[in-house]
């Protein structure tokens, strides 16, 4: 479920104290269990990013309530399905100028209320076991600055109410969405401020082009709106200028970064921007080589890399770019390896097959084919960790050079292994779940949401041990993590880096098919069937 209206109190707070952002979303366990939607995401409805929107708002809350109530905001019944462009638009900017509202001598502090608008037939996302989680139309906003005591009446207060919908322009602003109480009452069926004694009837709250000039949110408007246009402007003279490739290939690199770096959830303005700028990158790494080529042909080095023989509207093809991307920015292997992708449909509860790896020529082929029927309910971070998971069965893990390093009957690992990468002092290798998942997985009780288990979870990490194996592998480690890392993050990261070794992945005989044996099917929440 998500909420029908949330209320917040907005006191300015001078001394501001900004709590990190946690890192994941939260069920609230206060609700029935058939009330509940999961922790995942949101992912896309037809195309269109969906962001875990707030209503009631991280920063506004935090810095006045501190880190419980802040942690309280990542509560999924705090969440509502609400477009990327407009999480990060208009209704940011409107939850910015709230934030900026300040306390007036002999006025009580401002309050604001919020929630979805539902159409007549609105859309809906699954959320797995039956449950379903619809998407509004539009969001409402009812911002109550109070001026005259006692506050219970319309006439003693300054309301600001706003009706916005869910594909207003980015270009736009708040101000152009103007509404009335009697408007948002009509379009929800709720009744606000029932104890109020009403000296008028709503509908004669005068609906203007913009909120009142008395307005405590009208002044904090303009002055975000201000402050947003000069970001812009900033942005718009940022514009890549280069007079080379070469720096024309830097400006854009910094633009990509600078897309994937930022702290709100992208928008799918946002992704198709860096994926543009991913594409115009490649292809200007090959114009500079062929206008200016090395002098000297640079020794072969090994790499990850994909082969997509059947896909869903290049899904499996971002992910396994993603895939590859982690893998060569932490491992050069001993041998080049190309995944090979491709899709199945059946009834039941695999999401995904993957077959024993086989080689040819020096270059090892592992194969994954994923079910139809969860490829697309699955989001880009799944799909891609899914991928991630199997090519690190190409490097080794669950083979034979993995199954020299422990005791196979208890799964713990040997001392010359131990002596070799001390952390595998304090691993153990997972016994049961039969073949493919028993014997070639971290141990499921003891390491649960590790990448390398062998059930795939929601909130997965990556535990350093994980990297520093590959070593043991014989492969060649070129960075290491420092501590346990949530996948959310190293999956951001990948996403950013632009795949650039076209020509090397070209000499790679990437349509080398070899039929094998099963390895492992992956279960979605059920046994197989």
């Amino acid at each position: 479920m998500q909420p029908a209206w949330v209320g917040y109190r907005v006191a300015y707070a001078s001394q501001d104290v900004d709590y990190d952002r946690p890192l994941m979303y939260y069920d609230d366990t206060r609700l029935d269990e058939n009330l509940r939607v999961g922790r995942r995401t949101f992912g896309k409805l037809g195309g269109v990013q969906l962001n875990v929107g707030h209503m009631a708002p991280n920063e506004v809350i935090n810095r006045q309530f501190g880190r419980l109530a802040q942690m309280e905001t990542f509560l999924m019944s705090n969440m509502s399905p609400q477009y990327g462009s407009l999480n990060s638009g208009v209704w940011l900017e409107l939850e910015d100028a709230i934030r900026e509202i300040k306390d007036e001598k002999g006025k009580d502090h401002v309050w604001a209320l919020v929630g979805p608008i539902f159409g007549d037939d609105p859309a809906s996302i699954r959320r797995g076991h039956g449950k379903y989680v619809q998407v509004p139309e539009a969001y409402f906003c009812i911002v109550v600055d109070p001026h005259s005591y006692p506050f219970d009446t319309p006439s003693k207060v300054h309301m600001d109410c706003f009706i916005i919908p869910q594909n207003a322009p980015r270009r736009a602003g708040p101000e152009d969405f103007p509404a009335t109480l009697e408007e948002i009452e009509e379009a929800t069926g709720l009744r606000f401020f029932e104890s109020w004694g009403r000296d008028f009837p709503v509908a004669l709250l005068k609906k203007t082009d913009k909120p009142s000039y008395k307005s405590r949110l009208a002044m904090a408007l303009k002055k975000v709106s201000k402050r947003t246009a000069e970001q812009k402007e900033a942005l718009h003279s940022a514009q890549p200028n280069a007079d080379t490739i070469e720096g024309l290939i830097d400006d854009l690199k910094e633009e990509a970064a600078a897309i994937w770096g930022q702290r709100e959830a992208l928008t799918a303005e946002d992704l198709e921007r860096a994926r543009t700028l991913q594409h115009t990158i490649s292809w200007l790494l090959r114009a500079r080589d062929i206008a200016k080529p090395p002098k000297k042909k640079p020794a072969a080095e090994n790499f990850v890399t994909y082969k997509v023989v059947s896909d869903m509207g290049n899904r499996l093809k971002d992910g396994a770019r993603t895939a590859c991307n982690f893998w060569n920015r932490f491992v050069t292997p001993k041998y080049s390896v190309v995944i090979r992708l491709g899709t199945f449909t059946q009834d039941g509860y695999t999401i995904a097959r993957a077959y024993k790896p086989y080689a040819k020529d020096g270059v090892r082929y592992g194969r994954v084919d994923f079910n139809t029927k969860y490829l697309g309910q699955f989001d880009e971070d799944e799909i891609a960790g899914t991928i991630i998971h199997e090519i690190g069965h190409s490097l080794g893990i669950g083979w034979e050079e993995w199954e020299a390093l422990f005791h196979k009957s208890s799964g713990e690992f040997k001392s010359a292994a131990v002596r070799k990468l001390r952390a595998l002092r304090d691993m153990s290798v997972e016994l049961e779940g039969g073949p493919g998942t028993a014997l070639a997985h971290w141990d499921e009780d003891e390491f649960d949401k590790e990448l390398m288990t062998g059930y795939q979870d929601q909130g997965e990490h990556v535990l350093p041990v994980t990297i520093d194996l590959m070593e043991l592998l014989g492969h060649a480690v070129n960075e290491r993590l420092a501590e346990r890392t949530p996948l959310e993050d190293l999956l951001r990261d990948a996403a950013s880096v632009v795949f650039s070794r076209q020509d090397m992945a070209r000499s790679l005989d990437l349509d080398h098919f070899e039929k094998t044996e099963l390895f492992e099917c992956i279960p979605h929440s059920a046994p197989v069937d």
